[in-house]
Parts: structure tokens; C-alpha cells; sequence
């Protein structure tokens, strides 16, 4: 089983004439996914480099068939191949919460910065606009500001029931029809038999499943960012502890001056006080 996963992820796709610029673009420019033999099977990349860890020290669990499984489990928290997929379905979650929460967190702070009427615009002030009683700008579009009157109640509501019902409809592997870009009106069972964690289908308009090896590339790209994402919001949560300031805020300062405002400097000062 081990050989034929490793040769299959050695195979490299041919572009043709019909690959669309979106797909040579996410693969690199190249025509299509590069050497996936690096991210997966038995010649995959692992923590730390060759010399240091071989084959025999990892996890027989983890095989090398899931995205970004570089050997790492020192705890042994995957015990078998089976909780090690139900982490991975965690951790895909998590990972993807967390990318649209940093793109979130800082995007709306650095348009109020340059100029955008957004109240609450940095992240953990949010929530005090909505408390205070006033109401949140949603900068929907570059060109136009849209007001939300709702109160905190009724968007904390609107919240839970949107969130909810998306996460009942993919424990349960089906949802109401529906209508999708690239893939138009599809009815409540066209998710059946697909992956839980990668399903596509209308979740993938730009059909960029269709090439099993882009595929495979992509979920290690996925996977990696989303990874880095959550280390983001770790490190955007610290920071307004330790500065009482948001990610764009803290972003330029440094830029502006590297040498004068980083980590020792900010650790170092006395004049520090957290305002969280």
C-alpha cells in the first residue's frame, strides 16, 4: 500500500491547453502540481531534516496520506489512523476559522487607519462598540459604507443561527438546495459519498479539484496556511495584551522603525501597560 500511495504522488500532471490561468497560478505557473513525493508517502519531508529523524522513529499512524503530516506527534495524541483523521477534520476547522479570523482582524483595522469610516475597527473593540450602544459600519464595498443597526442581542443571534445551521448541515453531510457560482442550482444531495473535510462540489467552483494531483497540493497549501493563521491570531492576541493595540497598529510601528519597536524593546520597557 505504502509503494503504490509513493508512486502515485510522484506523478506529475501534464497541463493541456484547456488548464485555466487560476490553476496555473495556484501551482505555481508551472502547468500543474509540482513533485508531490515532498509532501507525501514515505519520501515526504519530515520535522526535522534527514540525519536527525528517519522512518522508523515516526508514528506508524501517520502514513504520510494526509496533507502536511510531517511526522510530528511527540505527545502521541494520534494513537491510530482513525483519531488521527478525526484531528484532521479539528484541525482543518480550526485552520480555516483562523484565516478568515486574521484576514479579519487586521484588514478592517488597516482600512480605519488609512482613512475608512469603520468603527471598531481594530479587533478586540469590536464587541465595545456593540456594548457601548452604537452600531457597527460594514465596509462592504470600496465605494460605499453600509450601517448595521442591530443591536448586540440580535447580532450575537443572527450569529449563533447562521453558524449553527452551517454546522449541522456538514455534520450531517447535507443541506437544503441551493445555488452556487460556477456550479448554479444543485439539490440538497449532491454532497453525498464526497469527503467531509474536502467535499467540493459547490464549494469548489473554479473546479479546482479536478486535477487530483493540483488537488493534492493544494490541501498541503490549505493546510499550511491555515496553520500559520492560527499561530496569527496566537500572536494578534498576545500582542493586544502585551500593547493594547491591534496587528496593523503593531505592523507599522515596526515597519517604521524595526530596531526601536520589536519584541525585546517592547518586553524591555518599563513604561509597558497592558490596557486589556
Amino acid at each position: 500500500m505504502a509503494s503504490r500511495i509513493t508512486t502515485t504522488m510522484k506523478k506529475s500532471f501534464r497541463g493541456s491547453s484547456g488548464k485555466t490561468g487560476t490553476k496555473q497560478w495556484l501551482s505555481g505557473g508551472s502547468g500543474g502540481a509540482g513533485d508531490l513525493s515532498k509532501w507525501y508517502g514515505a519520501t515526504r519531508k519530515l520535522y526535522l531534516p534527514g540525519g536527525l529523524l528517519s522512518q522508523n522513529e515516526i508514528p506508524n499512524y501517520l502514513n504520510g496520506t494526509l496533507a502536511g503530516d510531517y511526522g510530528y506527534d511527540p505527545l502521541g495524541l494520534g494513537q491510530n489512523i482513525a483519531q488521527v483523521n478525526k484531528y484532521r477534520e479539528y484541525e482543518l476547522i480550526h485552520a480555516r476559522w483562523a484565516m478568515l479570523g486574521a484576514a479579519g482582524g487586521i484588514i478592517p483595522e488597516g482600512l480605519a487607519a488609512n482613512g475608512a469610516d469603520i468603527k471598531g475597527g481594530v479587533w478586540f473593540e469590536t464587541g465595545k462598540v456593540l456594548l457601548d450602544g452604537d452600531s457597527l459600519n460594514y465596509f462592504a464595498v470600496p465605494w460605499t459604507i453600509i450601517d448595521n443597526p442591530l443591536p448586540l442581542i440580535l447580532v450575537l443571534g443572527a450569529q449563533v443561527a447562521l453558524v449553527g445551521g452551517a454546522e449541522k448541515y456538514r455534520k450531517e453531510g447535507a443541506g437544503p438546495p441551493g445555488w452556487a457560482p460556477g456550479v448554479g442550482k444543485f439539490e440538497p444531495n449532491v454532497f453525498g459519498g464526497l469527503d467531509g473535510n474536502n467535499p467540493g462540489g459547490p464549494f469548489d467552483p473554479l473546479g479546482l479539484a479536478d486535477d487530483p494531483d493540483l488537488f493534492a497540493e493544494l490541501k498541503v497549501k490549505e493546510i499550511k496556511n491555515g496553520r500559520l493563521a492560527m499561530m496569527s491570531m496566537l500572536g494578534f492576541f498576545i500582542q493586544a495584551l502585551v500593547t493594547g493595540e491591534g496587528p496593523y497598529a503593531n505592523w507599522s510601528k515596526h515597519v517604521a522603525d524595526p530596531f526601536g519597536y520589536n519584541l525585546l524593546t517592547i518586553v524591555g520597557s518599563e513604561e509597558r501597560i497592558p490596557t486589556l
